[in-house]
């Protein structure tokens, strides 16, 4: 497997792998402060995942946690889960410069996605003290609209110790 920064030409493999909804997300996110990395298993796209160190538009998540990089939207293709792809993209994402940098990587996990929180706590991140936070969800139409909609999720988060980014 491999793991990339994604580049405008991924972006038809990604609509054509995750559907032009879901890959309208990452296409947005090449515009902002982050990085949206792809991991492939020879020419087939196995999974992505989109690593932020904007703000948080969250006030709780910023006076909280400042400063660090948010993974956002981490998915792998459905045939190719439980086979440490996921993993191997958060530790991909652990070892970005800037959340070496910032010394922690947090999470947001959706309120029913039990699966997520034992994928996160599998990997050494901790739900916060902080309770559920009060966030959006952005729904891409197929009509190319985007609605933002209220929503909720858990906090999770990685402290790196000084040995482990040396």
């Amino acid at each position: 497997m491999k793991i990339r920064p994604t580049t405008l030409e991924d972006m038809l493999a990604l609509s054509d792998v995750l559907g032009g909804e879901r890959a309208a997300f990452y296409r947005r996110r090449m515009k902002h402060q982050g990085t949206v990395r792809t991991a492939w298993e020879g020419n087939d796209l196995v999974g992505v995942v989109y690593v932020t160190w904007e703000p948080a538009l969250e006030a709780s998540v910023r006076e909280n946690l400042p400063g660090v990089p948010l993974v956002h939207k981490l998915h792998v293709v459905p045939q190719c889960r439980g086979r440490g792809w996921g993993a191997e993209l958060v530790r991909d994402a652990e070892n970005l410069e800037e959340v070496q940098l910032a010394g922690t990587l947090a999470a947001g996990v959706d309120l029913d996605n039990e699966a997520a929180v034992g994928f996160w706590e599998r990997l050494g991140y901790r739900e916060w003290e902080y309770g559920v936070v009060e966030t959006v969800k952005e729904l891409d139409k197929p009509d190319g609209t985007l609605e933002i909609v209220p929503d909720k999720c858990r906090i999770f988060s990685k402290v790196f110790d000084s040995a482990s980014r040396a």
